[in-house]
């Protein structure tokens, strides 16, 4: 009996001895495959770091890269963008999102090699994010979607198409002045933004979708309120790179009621997609009966998306979703946000105001009379604030892209797989173009001080083929609501260039918003006031 114990003993711990040694073994394989692993992905990146290596750049981590350098606040984030691109200026410096690698750069040289290269259509995967929000409409489809739904897009926009909206523009925004009216009076200020991301919703829906929406005003205040939150959640994920995994940012999902808000967001946009096709198949079925009327109708951007589909553009249902939604709000609240932008501008800056309405009054008169595209192409200084308003406040102060090959720029190659950052924000302020860069001044965008810049030194609304498609759209709805509102409206505020804060939610805006009050327009030039004045 004691012998056969002793046997066991021995069988056991051969056993265990056996066990350690396939433990350790296995321990050594583990660590074989890691650092293979580790150094295959060593041996991909060497371009990458030792571009890196190159540029200087904040302070960065294991996993987290510079993620520590856009904690806090909305308004702390774009402090701290703020910083970086005043600290390098115009040379490039680095961020690492994570473990992945990006490179900023403002130099308009540089710019120009980026807007137009094939080679960085692609935006960064960041703007997978949006997604969820938007879909893949022009702004954040990849570039073979973008190539063919752009060809298809592009010639809706064109100056036939934008100038026959006018007649909506000049309703809306009667519709905007006229809802004004409660504010008359009061000494105290009101956010203006509150006014116009309304008018400016309704307009989208009806210029581009043929959809009135002052029925379903709990409606677009619900879409509004939706967009609003959602672009906070991924403003939150953009600038934390523990949240760019999927299954942690899930987790952050079920916290912050994502999935409420995206079921918000998309509300709207199908309802009108729903009605839009119910009315195009009545008007096929009929078409022959109302050829006339068909004739006066307004076709609007949806209208034209369903017919080209007719015609083989094979748009999905999804496709015509995205777009929508696309549309309406990077036609809405953009838009808003500069328009608010520039009233502040204008109330802050009485003289400026001035001038602007001088030039509506030698455009205009002191009549009623309804605006017209010729009138529109005479506010010549009207434009040259707006375009300082988008230079000082740009609505879009960052964006990404994504080298899919090697790219030459002035004095580096930025390797592929590389993240380019372009801050807008950034390149506006340089001082090199624009001598106190933090004054508003409309005079930066006289046409002799444009003609002595470099034409990428202004990318308000983006560069190269891939830039903003609606410019002329926004140019003509700003210029149409802005010169009616100064018309009726004298503009004023407490309120100093130094007391604006901006904060980061993928938009760019005030922290405090836009407070302001307004008073009756005399209708009389500033000088024959002011002459006046001085004569009694």
């Amino acid at each position: 009996m004691e012998l056969t114990l002793n046997n066991y003993f021995v069988y056991l711990s051969k056993l265990d001895r056996l066990w350690q040694k396939k433990t350790e073994l296995s321990c050594y394989a583990v660590f074989l495959v890691l650092i293979i692993f580790w150094c295959r992905i060593k041996w991909n990146r060497r371009f990458i770091d030792r571009f890196a290596a190159k540029l200087p750049g904040p302070q960065s981590y294991p996993l987290i890269g510079s993620g520590l350098e856009f904690t806090g606040t909305l308004q702390q984030i774009m402090e701290k963008l703020i910083q970086l691109t005043e600290k390098f200026g115009s040379e490039p410096f680095k961020v690492w999102l994570g473990s992945s690698l990006a490179v900023i750069l403002s130099n308009p040289e540089d710019l120009e090699i980026i807007f137009n290269s094939s080679k960085a259509f692609e935006k960064d995967q960041i703007y997978n994010f949006l997604i969820d929000i938007l879909g893949e409409g022009l702004g954040t489809a990849p570039v073979n979607k973008w190539k063919q739904h752009r060809k298809i897009i592009t010639p809706i926009f064109n100056t036939s198409f934008i100038n026959q909206l006018l007649p909506i523009f000049n309703k809306k925004t009667s519709i905007f002045i006229r809802n004004l009216q409660k504010e008359l009076g009061k000494t105290e200020t009101f956010d203006i933004f509150d006014y116009i991301i309304s008018s400016s919703i309704d307009t989208i829906c009806e210029t581009s979708m043929g959809y009135n929406c002052n029925t379903l005003s709990d409606d677009k205040y619900v879409f509004s309120n939706a967009i609003k939150d959602g672009t906070k959640v991924i403003c939150s994920r953009m600038c934390k790179p523990w949240l760019y995994p999927n299954f942690i940012f899930n987790i952050y999902a079920k916290i912050t009621g994502w999935h409420q808000i995206h079921k918000k967001c998309h509300e709207l946009p199908d309802q009108i997609i729903k009605k839009k096709k119910i009315e195009y198949i009545q008007r096929k079925t009929f078409e022959n009966k109302t050829v006339k009327n068909e004739t006066k109708r307004l076709k609007v951007f949806l209208d034209i998306l369903l017919e080209l589909n007719d015609q083989g553009a094979n748009f999905s249902d999804k496709d015509l979703k995205d777009q929508v939604l696309t549309m309406m709000t990077a036609g809405s609240e953009t838009s808003a946000l500069t328009i608010s932008f520039c009233i502040l501008m204008l109330a802050i800056h009485q003289d400026i105001q001035d001038k602007v309405y001088n030039e509506i009054y030698e455009v205009m008169g002191n009549g009623d009379q309804t605006l017209t595209i010729e009138d529109t192409v005479k506010f010549v200084y009207l434009e040259q604030c707006i375009k300082e308003t988008i230079r000082l406040y740009p609505i879009f102060p960052i964006i990404l892209r994504r080298a899919q090959e090697n790219i030459k720029i002035t004095n580096h190659i930025i390797p592929k797989g590389t993240t380019i950052v372009i801050p807008s924000i950034g390149t506006h302020h340089l001082s090199e173009f624009y001598p106190k860069p933090w004054e508003f001044n409309p005079e930066n965008f006289d046409p002799e001080n444009v003609a002595k810049r470099h034409k990428y030194s202004f990318i308000g609304f983006s560069g190269g083929p891939r830039n903003c498609i609606g410019m002329k759209y926004a140019m003509l709805s700003m210029k149409v609501t802005l010169s009616t509102f100064l018309r009726n409206y004298s503009v004023h505020t407490g309120c100093k260039m130094s007391d604006i804060k901006l904060k980061f939610e993928v938009l760019m805006k005030s922290v405090y918003g836009y407070p302001v009050t307004i008073r009756p327009r005399v209708r009389t030039p500033s000088y024959q006031l002011k002459l006046k004045k001085k004569n009694l």
